[in-house]
């Protein structure tokens, strides 16, 4: 047991040795490197509102559209269309201030008109929808065994259906023209 811990506690000043070998190494590396320059007054201060004595919010703004006094002051003020009737600059027709007011506080997104039983009745009225299932469809009626005719009609497309796929193998089909 005495071997045990002499050797454990020879792998841990092992490990230490390696560690102040390496930050030696470090240190070397380190002494190497180019001296840093000195502070410049560039340095200081990289945010170009401080620089150009802007302080606080001025000048600075979240908008990404451009505040009607700029667009005014920018030539938009004149006539929307020229003598000939073309357009000078882009503009929205709008039909009255009333319909605007009153879509103030509309939701962005288009609602539902019309309920989800006033859809299916629609839907079942273009015959969209299928019914049956359940249980009922799966029984099988019963073949006529006296029916020899739709016997053999059964059997021979059984058997155009075997032609068919062996004349076909699983995965012949479009290849995208690999050939």
């Amino acid at each position: 047991m005495r071997d045990l811990h002499l050797t454990s506690i020879h792998l841990c000043t092992h490990h230490t040795f390696q560690a102040l070998e390496s930050l030696n190494r470090e240190l070397e590396v380190l002494a190497l490197a180019p001296p840093t320059p000195p502070p410049g007054p560039e340095s200081l201060d990289r945010d170009y509102r401080k620089r150009s004595g802007l302080r606080g919010d001025e000048g600075y703004s979240d908008r990404l559209d451009r505040p009607i006094a700029e667009l005014l002051s920018s030539g938009n003020a004149g006539p929307i269309l020229d003598r000939g009737g073309k357009p000078l600059r882009p503009f929205t027709l709008l039909d009255s201030r009333q319909r605007l007011q009153a879509g103030v506080f509309k939701p962005g997104h288009n609602l539902p008109t019309m309920t989800i039983d006033e859809y299916l009745e629609e839907e079942k009225r273009r015959g969209g929808i299928i019914e049956g299932g359940g249980e009922a469809s799966a029984i099988m009626p019963e073949p006529d065994e006296d029916n020899y005719e739709k016997a053999d009609e059964e059997t021979m497309k059984a058997r155009e259906w075997d032609e068919f796929v062996e004349a076909n193998p699983k995965g012949s089909g479009n290849t995208l023209n690999r050939g």
